[in-house]
């Protein structure tokens, strides 16, 4: 039986498509305008045609919850969720697609807590809580299901005429207009996280289905080690949100590496770009192997990692951040920061705690070893919890999660802050390896960021916009390494040639075959021509035990 009170289904669907298109796409409205930047009435009518098309799509897709069992349980998910997509594109500049979510399912709560904001906390409850709520005190009726499917079918029907007329007049603009900005549809809520989810769950079932598999069954160490005395040790450094812009070994005006630039033998590669513009992307594509062309296809495909193992090398994961990704699956790993703290729960422990007892890890190790260190490096946006207070050299510094309370400045100086603390880890590292060098180990270190940062160029915060779209502060990473003088002599590197071609571009492409290189490994997956030490093999002068 109706209620005289009560409102039918569809005009509910009809209120929740105009609430979605204006309250929670006025990011999208603006780019869009700001794209469009319209000259004449032609362009001002499109506008008003892609307002009917936005209304048009939203009320197709929010007919799907008409059911009477499922419209509001449906709706109020989706504005709880529409609400936090909101106050992240809005606040930080970001786009939802597959990589995003991918993104959202490997941060730890340590990194979710330092995302909660004040801020956030209106956007859900004046967004989301509170028109849940008028949405559940509205009574609404429904048709007998058979006429309710009848009436629905029609009315799809009505909508999809009217889109498609609305649209004909503008065809070319529309389609010569999205072509050219694609990243819109990315910032279209809610579709553009239903359809992510989607997307990510039909890769992450996918990539289950298929069954590992082994890569580079053929490695070993080459002629190389047979005239070796000494065992080696070198160390991989995963940098996390470094851009290269920001380091002073770059040319960045302000004084960020204070350590490393007064470091001998430190070689910085000026052209260093990333795979992908997130952890989740990045580091599976460094080592994999395959490159940032391939590497998707390599998912559940033993890496970089298992290859050394194979060869006969230790290999140990030490973990600072959100865990590994997936590239140290059956490689021995331990998370840093107290006993008490778990893998993917370390978002406050410095990076110091890196080389806590990493002398011991080092004596432990069997013949020769590879480490790597993954750091939490600048992550953000709580830049500030980066890095002990005694690093806070730029002034004022952004204390906030919330990037609107703080002034771009002032979110630099904090961003700044990190790289700055970073500098002293890397330079303490070095010079823990220089030491044992001259004790009779040969040593290396590498360090290459995962992505890089925005800082509000263009109005645009952290990381994770789709490769193609993504401004240079996203891909452009710092890269350098540091190789000790019995390390070059064992293994016939000529440090000159590679401090000449350090202005030359590089990418993550050769991080892989470039370790597989120093360290002389032969296997079918090594691939000589990205090996930036293939170039710059020479016969140095012995250097004395």
């Amino acid at each position: 039986m109706t209620s005289k009170t009560s409102i039918r289904s569809e005009i509910a669907i009809v209120c929740v498509s105009v609430f979605f298109l204006v309250a929670f796409n006025a990011a999208f409205w603006h780019q869009f305008v700001s794209a469009l930047a319209p000259l004449d009435t032609h362009e001002r009518l499109f506008i008003a045609a892609m307002a009917i098309v936005g209304f048009g799509l939203l009320a197709l897709f929010f007919s799907l919850f008409t059911p009477r069992y499922l419209l509001k349980p449906g709706i109020t998910v989706l504005l709880l969720l529409s609400a936090a997509a909101a106050y992240f594109i809005n606040e930080y500049g970001i786009v939802i697609d597959a990589d995003m979510i991918r993104n959202v399912t490997n941060t730890n709560p340590g990194e979710t807590y330092d995302l909660l904001t004040g801020k956030l906390i209106l956007y859900i409850v004046g967004l989301g809580v509170l028109p849940a709520l008028l949405l559940w005190a509205l009574p609404i009726s429904y048709r007998p299901f058979w006429q309710d499917v009848w009436f629905k079918t029609k009315a799809a029907a009505v909508l999809v005429a009217l889109i498609v007329l609305v649209l004909l007049p503008f065809t070319g603009t529309a389609m010569s207009f999205f072509r050219e900005n694609r990243v819109l549809m990315r910032i279209f809520t809610p579709l553009n996280y239903v359809s992510a989810i989607i997307s990510y769950s039909r890769g992450t079932l996918e990539a289950k289905a298929r069954a590992p598999r082994p890569y580079g069954q053929d490695a070993h160490k080459a002629e190389v080690w047979a005239e070796r005395k000494r065992k080696t040790l070198t160390v991989l450094v995963i940098g996390e949100t470094a851009r290269a812009k920001n380091f002073s070994l770059n040319g960045y005006a302000r004084e960020t590496n204070p350590l490393l630039s007064k470091m001998p033998g430190l070689i910085y590669y000026t052209q260093a770009h990333s795979c992908g513009t997130a952890t989740a992307q990045s580091v599976p594509c460094m080592f994999s192997g395959q490159g940032r062309a391939g590497y998707r296809q390599a998912a559940g495909q033993e890496g970089l990692l298992h290859i050394l193992q194979r060869a006969g090398f230790s290999v140990l994961w030490r973990e600072n951040q959100g865990g590994c990704a997936g590239v140290c699956k059956g490689i021995a790993t331990e998370a840093v920061g107290g006993a008490t703290r778990k893998l993917f729960e370390l978002a406050e422990s410095p990076d110091e705690n890196l080389l806590a007892g990493l002398q011991d890890r080092i004596d432990a190790m069997p013949g020769d070893g590879v480490i790597v260190l993954h750091m939490m490096g600048s992550h953000g946006p709580a830049y500030y919890k980066r890095y002990p207070a005694a690093f806070e050299r730029f002034r004022p510094a952004c204390k906030e999660s919330q990037f609107s309370r703080c002034q771009d400045a002032e979110i630099v100086n904090s961003y700044d802050n990190t790289i700055v603390y970073t500098d002293y880890v890397l330079a303490q590292l070095i010079a823990l390896l220089a030491e044992r060098d001259r004790q009779g180990l040969p040593t290396a270190m590498m360090y290459f960021s995962d992505h890089g940062e925005s800082l509000g160029e263009g109005n645009v915060y952290l990381h994770g916009l789709p490769y193609a779209f993504a401004p240079d502060v996203q891909k452009h990473v710092p890269f350098l390494m540091w190789l000790s003088p019995k390390l070059q002599a064992d293994l016939r590197v000529n440090a000159s040639c590679l401090e000449r071609r350090r202005h030359e571009p590089v990418s993550h492409d050769n991080f892989f075959h470039s370790v597989l290189g120093l360290l002389d490994v032969k296997t079918s997956a090594y691939e000589p021509g990205l090996d930036l030490f293939a170039a710059c093999r020479s016969a140095p002068a012995p250097v004395d035990d």
